[in-house]
């Protein structure tokens, strides 16, 4: 038992460490962006796709990352994720151009996609139910971590090469970590439970496109973790257009990631001592919404901490609210839960690699007043959805 206990807490290690390497990776190319884009003379919208092209494997691979799992192990298949994705990251240090530079972010990304569709797989295997919520508050603490991190200490690399080899250590190291560490879950690690029928592709699909309440679920996803991407993207550029230095824009950002990574503990912390979801949905929504548009133009000093600390706080606590909702949903359940994840997944990332790269940066037009209203228009579009969601905090699910 104490064995199996270790086994769990280096496995999540192994998984923590394997999640922060592509989130560390892709947030490096924020305080880099003026540097990458004289660089290789892009313009702010092929800027948007590189830092997004990271996000791409997930559109196309977050509905079989599950089935590909089961069939060939969790182990091998995240295994040659982490591969591409340190492939990836070494091969970018050599990026001779924009073309390149997409197609090395966009493996970059392919061990992130493998690993976050079976986050609860690996979760639910090695830890009970009663610690499942606390171990994947840990899992996605990961990200934001590295969030903060790039954001707040890529500028004081004394080059991009040197900053892109810092990463590539990283990644080879989560890759070694994940080898070592990392073993398949028992067939009857789960034999205290019924056994689920198992739904055809075809069935589960149906099921769950015909449900409003995952499609609701997907579009509120999408317009907050949207404007959270776009912010980011451009956010210690947009600090340095106001006359901050490089150095103290970057370290001032990562005020919003570190309140991105407080957000997603403390956010359904409060939710589950008030009982109920919704209204913390709406409050965070609207906050998130202003903040989005105006945080970023906050007087300098500690008003414009508070204001980047609240509004990825904000925008980052909804997240571990409306990802488990399509499996609390009545007609989807365990059942069809992994199919309405990944088609929820599917439909946000759409939003948030499109969208940022194809609507937000060509309409600005390089001005980051309108850009950041746009921002602040996306999260709009979630406050409308959360009124439509059902309720399905504590005092709900106890009736």
């Amino acid at each position: 038992m104490k064995k199996t206990k270790y086994l769990a807490g280096f496995i999540l290690f192994a998984a923590c460490v394997a999640n922060f390497s592509p989130n560390y990776s892709q947030y490096q190319l924020s305080p880099l962006a003026s540097q990458l884009m004289e660089m290789f003379s892009m313009t702010p919208s092929q800027f948007s796709s590189i830092f997004t092209a990271v996000m791409m494997p997930a559109i196309f691979l977050s509905l079989v990352a599950g089935i590909l799992a089961d069939r060939f192990g969790l182990k091998r298949v995240v295994g040659v994720g982490l591969g591409f994705t340190a492939l990836g990251t070494c091969l970018r240090i050599f990026a001779g151009s924009y073309g390149t530079l997409v197609v090395f972010m966009f493996m970059t990304g392919i061990g992130a996609t493998l690993l976050n569709a079976n986050g609860a797989k690996f979760i639910g295997s090695y830890f009970p139910p009663e610690k499942n919520v606390t171990m994947m508050s840990i899992f996605q603490a990961s990200a934001t971590l590295a969030m903060a991190v790039a954001m707040g200490t890529t500028s004081l690399f004394s080059s991009v090469s040197s900053a892109f080899v810092f990463a590539a250590g990283i990644s080879l190291a989560a890759l070694i970590l994940w080898l070592v560490f990392a073993r398949d879950p028992k067939q009857e690690a789960g034999a205290g439970a019924a056994e689920l029928p198992r739904a055809t592709i075809a069935e589960a699909m149906r099921i769950v496109v015909r449900n409003k309440h995952v499609w609701l679920t997907a579009f509120c996803l999408m317009g907050i973790i949207t404007s959270a991407t776009a912010m980011n993207a451009f956010l210690p550029t947009a600090l340095a257009e106001r006359g901050i230095d490089a150095v103290q824009a970057g370290v001032v950002a990562s005020f919003m990631t570190i309140g991105n990574l407080c957000g997603c503990l403390a956010v359904p912390f409060i939710a589950n001592r008030l009982g109920k979801n919704k209204p913390v949905l709406a409050a965070c929504a609207i906050l998130a919404a202003v903040g989005s548009a105006f945080a970023w133009r906050a007087p300098e000093g500690p008003l414009l901490i508070a204001s980047l600390f609240l509004t990825g706080a904000c925008l980052s606590g909804m997240v571990p609210l409306l990802m488990p909702i399509p499996v609390q949903i009545k007609e989807i359940g365990p059942l069809y839960g992994g199919t309405a994840g990944g088609f929820v997944t599917t439909i946000q990332l759409l939003g948030v690699v499109l969208l940022p790269t194809y609507v937000l940066t060509p309409l600005a037009g390089g001005n980051m007043t309108l850009y950041y209203l746009l921002c602040g228009l996306c999260v709009c579009m979630s406050i409308v959805t959360v009124f439509f969601l059902p309720e399905f905090g504590r005092k709900a699910i106890s009736k």
